[in-house]
């Protein structure tokens, strides 16, 4: 998207724009866009002019959006270019989103920051200005992992949908839809539908601990300045444990009450292999 020859670009642009026609075909409503540009020396390009070529190659695939679709811009601080990337935190991503338009806003990879970043803060700012795209849901411990959701720092978890909560509150949104809610996750030593599973159940569990928040308890004890008190209420929520509740809305639905273990115990991946093994016979292929 921001390479020095406009034909590259160009080739970028298009294949963009197939994309999204593809996706009209599957019934999507939104075009989410990492892009890897970037630099691994300094000199090796001219910041704005990259950012400059990135924004006109965005306008263009904007341009190319049905009426009743969105695009999310993704951003990440390094990886696979280690001196700069071209979209790579949040406020570079919020800029190009403002300046695309109202279909454009930010998508947050919980993975894609650097450690000790506050991403809570990013989530309330960007909600706050309604240009919260969603999510990327994953856990990491020094980088881009990839982790199972929770897996590493559930706290951190929690302390997003707590804002997510109190944020959604404050604009009126009534319902998650309004935001994309998805699990970027990658792994080789794990059974991928299993990592989901276990991925979906952290997002229950910290979803739920922060609507256990008592919003306003936190608030006038904020207005007291009364720090203890308010780490006491977060706390007091986070270490309640929703498990049961969860279940039982799970029994509910027509889900298990451990969604790993009947998994385990209905052979669903070995039935899997099976029934895409006949499918293999059947086609010739």
């Amino acid at each position: 998207m921001h390479h020095v020859d406009k034909a590259v670009r160009k080739q970028a642009i298009e294949h963009n724009i197939e994309v999204i026609k593809y996706g009209v075909q599957l019934g999507s409503k939104a075009l989410s866009v990492w892009l890897s540009d970037g630099s691994n020396f300094p000199g090796q390009l001219n910041f704005r002019t990259a950012f400059q070529n990135t924004l006109e190659s965005l306008q263009e695939i904007y341009t190319a959006l049905p009426d009743d679709w969105k695009v999310w811009v993704e951003y990440k601080p390094y990886e696979p270019n280690f001196y700069s990337t071209t979209i790579g935190d949040w406020g570079q991503s919020y800029l190009l989103a403002s300046k695309l338009g109202a279909k454009a806003s930010t998508l947050v990879d919980l993975g894609h920051h650097l450690q000790g970043t506050n991403i809570e803060q990013i989530v309330s700012l960007l909600l706050m200005e309604g240009k919260l795209a969603g999510f990327h849901f994953n856990d990491s411990k020094y980088g881009d992992d990839d982790l199972t959701v929770g897996s590493i720092n559930p706290y951190q978890l929690f302390l997003i949908f707590n804002e997510l909560v109190e944020g959604m509150d404050a604009r009126g949104m009534n319902h998650a839809t309004a935001i994309g809610w998805m699990i970027d996750a990658s792994h080789n030593v794990k059974d991928p539908i299993e990592d989901l599973l276990q991925s979906v159940q952290a997002i229950k569990i910290a979803y739920a601990q922060a609507l256990l928040v008592d919003k306003t308890a936190l608030q006038a004890a904020q207005s007291n300045n009364d720090v203890a008190q308010a780490q006491e209420i977060l706390q007091q929520a986070y270490r309640t444990d929703v498990r049961p509740l969860i279940a039982q809305a799970s029994l509910a639905n027509g889900g298990a009450l451990n969604p790993v273990e009947a998994y385990r115990k209905l052979k669903v991946r070995d039935n899997l292999i099976k029934e895409r093994g006949l499918k293999t016979v059947a086609t010739g292929l």
